[in-house]
């Protein structure tokens, strides 16, 4: 079972149909969201199995239309139908505890009490699509919290760098992985810039429906002045490092780019939170002079999707504050000459993973035939594996 406990929704099948019919019921009607999600999930639907994915889809379904007010008479029956029987119960007999048992059963019992009740109100809920925030052209200014903030240490400092393995050997070599001291950057001001609008699919199950983010540009800027426009007219812009999967394991590419969108929840900031939104300023030549920057270059104009600013900072300055380390700069993309350090092809990289993991596999295999090892107890065992792992680490 796909099951990480015994409430409605603590499985895969009733999340993902709760979830679809968050997504697709604000745009369509109630009886072509229904349509969708029954073709959705037409192996279950269609299948004489009275097992715990057949459980688990029409209890979702049915509680959730319930809620909303918009429970068809026809899947209310199947719902209390399958529930009078405890259907799927005997796989929580066979795999779970009796403790499971009787509260899936005591779950169970809740939901046919609640489906013979009276609906409330029909009650859709509102599209959660993301909008653009800004216009291009947009300038935003920002103040970084302080060290007193409860969640600091997660953000605005950069101390575990990640991987090395995307550039060449050239600095590769000469990087380090952790900065001691960390580098911070609390209280600091800092400026993103709009610099367009992109649109993608909101969900597969509805793809005409579009959903829109603003596109940005981070400003070269950190410091502990508030930056005038004339300041940020002066300033250039940073690059991020894309990197991303198309078919499973296998790296899709290796680029520098210089765009990235902010899921919705991004600036919805509450008062003492991560950044304080200081202003936003409109000039839209600033946009153009981004775009006359970029436009003199050759690095990829795909955009990252980002949860929100301080994940874009650490993207970033990753890069930027161990690069300064050994003397090297990012391009800012005000000097035409300059170019950002090379970087390897996806197909080196996943070349110079697998020897990684086939050295790490042969000190595994090491161990484990080792007599210490071997003669161990299984507590001792976890000692000598988290000790190999740790001098692995340190290792690299």
């Amino acid at each position: 079972m796909g099951s990480w406990g015994t409430a409605l929704y603590s499985n895969d099948t009733s999340s993902d149909v709760r979830d679809m019919c968050n997504e697709i019921y604000p745009f369509v009607s109630v009886e072509e969201g229904t349509r969708l999600i029954l073709k959705e999930y037409a192996d279950i639907v269609n299948s004489d199995a009275l097992d715990n994915d057949c459980a688990d889809f029409w209890f979702a379904l049915a509680d959730w239309q319930w809620k909303h007010g918009i429970l068809s008479d026809e899947i209310r029956d199947k719902a209390i139908s399958l529930l009078e029987a405890h259907t799927g119960i005997e796989e929580w007999e066979e795999s779970g505890s009796s403790s499971d048992v009787k509260k899936r059963l005591e779950v169970m019992d809740r939901l046919l009490c609640q489906l013979k009740l009276p609906q409330p109100p029909i009650k859709i809920p509102k599209s959660k699509a993301a909008k653009a925030k800004h216009k291009p052209g947009d300038i935003i200014v920002f103040q970084t919290c302080s060290k007193n903030y409860e969640y600091a240490e997660t953000v605005w400092n950069i101390e575990e760098c990640g991987f090395t393995d995307h550039y060449t050997d050239e600095v590769a070599r000469k990087l380090s992985k952790k900065l001691s001291p960390p580098y911070e950057a609390y209280e600091k001001y800092m400026a993103i810039l709009c610099v367009g609008t992109i649109q993608e699919p909101y969900s597969q199950y509805l793809p005409d429906i579009m959903e829109t983010r603003s596109l940005y540009a981070y400003y070269d800027y950190i410091n502990g002045k508030e930056p005038t426009l004339d300041d940020l007219k002066q300033c250039g812009f940073l690059p991020l490092n894309i990197r991303y999967g198309t078919d499973g394991d296998s790296l899709g590419k290796n680029a520098w780019t210089y765009t990235f969108a902010l899921f919705a929840q991004g600036f919805t900031k509450k008062d003492g939170g991560s950044e304080q939104i200081i202003s936003k300023i409109c000039c839209l030549d600033e946009n153009e002079r981004f775009h006359t920057l970029i436009s003199q270059k050759y690095y990829d104009k795909e955009y990252i999707l980002l949860p929100e600013l301080f994940n874009a900072f650490s993207d970033i300055y990753d890069e930027k504050v161990r690069l300064e380390l050994i003397g090297v700069e990012l391009d800012n993309l005000l000097n035409t000459d300059k170019s950002n350090p090379a970087l390897r092809t996806p197909k080196e990289i996943e070349k110079i993973v697998a020897n990684e993991r086939l050295e790490w596999q042969r000190k595994v295999d090491a161990l484990e035939t080792s007599e210490a090892y071997q003669n161990a107890d299984y507590a001792e065992r976890i000692i000598m594996m988290r000790a190999l792992i740790k001098e692995d680490m340190e290792s690299e």
